[in-house]
């Protein structure tokens, strides 16, 4: 499902962006959000390519990252950059997860 993994490429994509806008005052986070945004909009990116079930497995833990990075980086005044990794997380999880599984569905129907 390409408009699955574009979803997830443009959140990179906005993960980047947030790094800049939400936090950057804090370092810490604003690296964690730059660096995950380049990682999920690249995964995203290879998968439109190859459409591989563990590009998808790799989008939906990296958004598991971004989802724990608040309880793993201290986010002190940032309940912006907060909110927006938690929303993020927890959508990229699941559409990479559910893009992961529909992929493994159609290539064992397939074979």
């Amino acid at each position: 499902m390409k408009v699955i993994t574009w979803i997830c490429f443009l959140l990179g994509l906005w993960l980047i962006a947030a790094g800049f806008i939400l936090s950057s005052g804090a370092r810490p986070v604003m690296t964690e959000e730059i660096v995950v945004g380049i990682v999920i909009a690249c995964l995203a990116l290879a998968d439109t390519v190859t459409e591989s079930a563990v590009l998808n497995w790799l989008i939906a833990v990296a958004g598991l990252w971004t989802l724990i990075a608040p309880a793993a980086i201290t986010y002190v005044g940032m309940h912006a950059a907060r909110t927006n990794d938690i929303i993020v997380g927890i959508v990229v999880l699941v559409l990479g997860g559910a893009n992961a599984l529909s992929r493994q569905a159609t290539v064992r129907t397939a074979a």
